[in-house]
């Protein structure tokens, strides 16, 4: 059986669904010889016979321009490749495949934020929401990450329940870790930071909810010596941010140093409205920083009891939650020493293995 992946949409700065195609396809191509990755990333943890490159155009799942020309290589060129390589199964990791497939399709499903949040996603909105219909005629399986996504599905689409597989995301050990302390000074200063900082990570769509924690933050900042740092895109925000001498925004961050920031971080903070699964609360955890999440979509089923949960919409709370978080050191070791716990729940090497047995199940 021949596995193809289409990631013609990774670049060489993968967030949130960047790092699932990155960790799967690695693991892929060790679990299976005859898997073929459909991109025009360099992959140096694989074989060079596993890469077919695609053009480098094609990369990015937020601009209109790469969005369109994907959208015309998946229903023209990729078909074609598909077929010469001898492709058996034709493994999705986001929702784009060809609307003529000439193959069996795994196709993973995040989360249906597009739908929720059109404008957010402007065009790719439109696409998302032909592919979704399109799913349960073309799709042999669909993956997803949590039981909430499964649900949404399924009250969606006309789809049988037996085909999704609903596959947690994971984190890796050896990038994700406390870190140890007495390089945490000499680190911040390398962003010109001091310490004690409270974090959150993710991209700024307006779904992501930052500002509510900005509300809560100004509400109490008087009451705690900390800075606020907040790692992701402030370019894919549409809403005006919060300047402030304690709120810093720093943009993409290597996930190295974002391991460092995780371990030294007083308190790490996830106020999303909803999510499909909520990566980087498990990567908090794995740094042995305790975890304030919201409860919004998949998030209580990855927090589970090592974290906090909040409502999204009500701020005075989070900033409650936050200072009790923060000046109840019994509170914060439990939280710390139940996240770790939490953690082993979940692992890259399971998913991918959950993958494979998917795309099995397609051929079959």
């Amino acid at each position: 059986m021949n596995i193809g992946i289409n990631a013609s949409f990774l670049n060489e700065r993968p967030t949130g669904v960047g790092v699932y195609t990155r960790e799967i396809a690695t693991r892929l191509c060790a679990l299976h010889a005859e898997t073929f990755i459909f991109t025009s990333v360099l992959f140096h943890t694989v074989r060079k016979a596993c890469i077919k490159r695609t053009p480098v155009a094609l990369r990015g799942s937020v601009k209109l321009s790469s969005n369109l020309l994907r959208m015309v290589y998946e229903n023209t060129l990729l078909p074609f490749a598909i077929k010469r390589q001898g492709i058996d199964v034709l493994f999705c990791p986001i929702l784009e495949f060809p609307f003529v497939p000439s193959t069996r399709l795994v196709v993973t499903v995040h989360d249906l934020h597009p739908l929720y949040f059109p404008k957010q996603f402007g065009l790719a909105a439109r696409h998302f929401r032909i592919a979704l219909k399109l799913l349960p005629m073309y799709a042999s399986r669909v993956i997803v990450s949590s039981h909430f996504v499964k649900r949404e599905i399924i009250k969606m689409l006309p789809f049988d329940s037996e085909r999704i597989d609903v596959l947690p995301l994971g984190c890796n050990p050896a990038v994700f870790h406390p870190r140890a302390i007495g390089t945490r000074q000499d680190f911040l200063k390398t962003y010109g930071l001091e310490e004690p900082f409270i974090l959150a990570v993710g991209s700024l769509f307006p779904y992501k909810n930052i500002k509510t924690l900005l509300n809560a933050f100004l509400e109490i900042r008087g009451k705690i010596p900390h800075c606020l740092i907040i790692i992701g895109s402030k370019e894919l925000s549409s809403e005006h941010l919060i300047e402030d001498e304690r709120i810093r925004y720093l943009g993409y961050v290597e996930k190295e140093d974002i391991a460092k920031f995780y371990s030294y971080a007083d308190l790490f903070v996830h106020p999303s409205f909803t999510e499909g699964f909520g990566m980087t609360v498990l990567e908090a955890m794995a740094c042995g920083v305790p975890v304030i999440s919201s409860h919004g979509g998949s998030l209580p089923e990855v927090v589970g009891d090592a974290g906090m949960l909040f409502d999204p919409y009500d701020s005075t709370s989070l900033g409650q939650l936050i200072l009790t978080v923060l000046t109840n050191k019994r509170l914060r070791s439990e939280l710390v020493e139940k996240g770790i716990e939490q953690v082993k729940k979940f692992s890259w090497d399971k998913t991918a293995e959950g993958v494979l047995e998917s795309c099995k199940k397609a051929a079959r």
